[in-house]
């Protein structure tokens, strides 16, 4: 069978010390957009289990992730950019979108280039 991975090429800024995962955080936003053409029911039933009541975090990293639940989120669920989230806090919610939406038969692939 045909392996149908994401793969994701993306310019990362060496120069933004501010946002360090400004890079990975972009090329994962459009990986949302992938999913929509593709499994999107099974995914988003699947990131909605994973992130339960913590899904906002999740929507706040990924804003394109509202497209995987067009029938969920309303304008009044979008959730205003506010206090910063702590480095430990973005790594965890990543790996744990990378570990929903990845999968042996649908791996994601990330190239950074500088």
């Amino acid at each position: 069978k045909c392996v149908g991975g994401y793969v994701i090429k993306h310019k990362f800024d060496a120069m933004s010390r501010e946002k360090p995962l400004s890079g990975v955080i972009s090329a994962l936003n459009q990986v949302c957009l992938m999913i929509k053409g593709r499994d999107r029911p099974v995914i988003a039933k699947k990131l909605r289990d994973e992130f339960g009541v913590d899904f906002s975090l999740l929507l706040r990293l990924l804003p394109n992730v509202s497209v995987l639940f067009p029938e969920l989120i309303s304008p009044a669920m979008r959730v205003e950019v506010g206090e910063a989230m702590n480095a430990r806090s973005v790594c965890f919610t990543l790996l744990r979108f990378v570990r929903v939406v990845s999968s042996p038969r649908h791996p994601i692939m990330l190239f950074l280039d500088d």
